[in-house]
């Protein structure tokens, strides 16, 4: 199975800071994000990458082109910043993917296997979820489950919406019938979020899973949790 890692995005918060580099090729214990994300994909058994890039971002282009990487990858460009499932699509061959954001950089590696396990076992597609506080639950989008069975999935919403307090962590197993439910469902103008995909694919079986996620999370999302992340960081 292929990894997509979705690399195109503006990253309009760090350049808010001024930081002209690429979001991905930001350092983190003396490796470039992109590096972290590979390593993981790499780990869990991944045959290959498939990295989502902007052409703006040339320098992260010309990284994936010369540098010594953990496993073979292969860059598809996304001219516009269309969203996560766009990139997505872009990959599809008919195959399950796994997609890997690399905002989050993680070195556990079991949720991978629980995740691939999972869609193995059940045909679904499968996702990750972690418990985040209750008063913040309005910055993520929110999985309710069933055992391991996802009943809905919410985007960012009010405490009075819900009961569930499982964030979903950007590790997922996508499938067909997530890709044929992005490319039907109605959506704003703008990016596609692969989150509309999982969100109908929960209303036709074989459903989606969703696994635990529990370990450590370095989150490089903002300037200050990179900020943060960087302070911190265990290789």
């Amino acid at each position: 199975m292929k990894v997509v890692i979705p690399a195109a995005g503006a990253g309009k918060r760090f350049s808010a800071e001024g930081v002209t580099t690429p979001k991905e090729l930001l350092p983190l214990g003396g490796r470039p994000l992109i590096a972290h994300a590979l390593a993981e994909a790499k780990r869990a058994g991944f045959d290959a990458a498939v990295v989502v890039v902007s052409p703006a971002k040339e320098s992260l282009i010309q990284y994936l082109a010369s540098a010594e990487l953990p496993l073979p990858i292969e860059t598809i460009l996304q001219p516009q910043p269309l969203g996560i499932g766009d990139a997505v699509l872009r990959c599809w061959r008919g195959e399950p993917l796994g997609v890997l954001l690399p905002d989050d950089v993680v070195i556990e590696t079991e949720h991978w296997a629980e995740l691939l396990e999972t869609h193995r076992r059940t045909g679904a597609a499968a996702l990750c979820v972690r418990p985040v506080a209750p008063d913040t639950i309005g910055r993520f989008g929110i999985a309710e489950c069933s055992g391991d069975r996802v009943t809905r999935l919410l985007e960012k919403p009010g405490q009075s919406e819900t009961a569930s307090n499982l964030a979903i962590f950007g590790r997922y197993v996508a499938t067909e019938t997530v890709i044929e439910s992005m490319r039907k469902s109605s959506r704003p103008a703008g990016e596609l979020e692969l989150t509309y995909g999982f969100a109908l694919a929960v209303q036709s079986p074989p459903g989606v899973r969703a696994v635990r996620f529990s370990g450590r999370i370095y989150d490089c999302g903002t300037p200050a949790e990179y900020a943060a992340s960087q302070a911190v960081f265990q290789r």
